[in-house]
């Protein structure tokens, strides 16, 4: 049995060095700024990538990804069209 207190909950102000990260369930949804340091990408050509693997999500006018999606779409790409040394 849950035990109550009469004492108000305190807000816990976030610090700045927190960065805003969305989650769907357990599931990251990554940014242009995200994809971009995962791969090293201009965010223009970040941006085409994930709008190719056609499993962008748009939500308010900025564009996401499932972070299991992405990493899906690069690994059928590494198939499809392996590297050439």
């Amino acid at each position: 049995m849950p035990v109550e207190s009469n004492e108000p909950y305190a807000a816990v102000p976030a610090s700045p060095a927190d960065s805003f990260s969305p989650s769907l369930g357990h599931e990251r949804l990554l940014g242009i700024a995200e994809v971009c340091k995962i791969t090293g990408l201009s965010p223009v050509t970040a941006s085409k990538l994930m709008k190719e693997s056609g499993r962008a999500i748009a939500l308010h006018r900025r564009i996401y990804i499932l972070e299991s999606s992405f990493f899906s779409y690069l690994r059928e790409l590494e198939v499809s069209e392996p590297c050439k040394l």
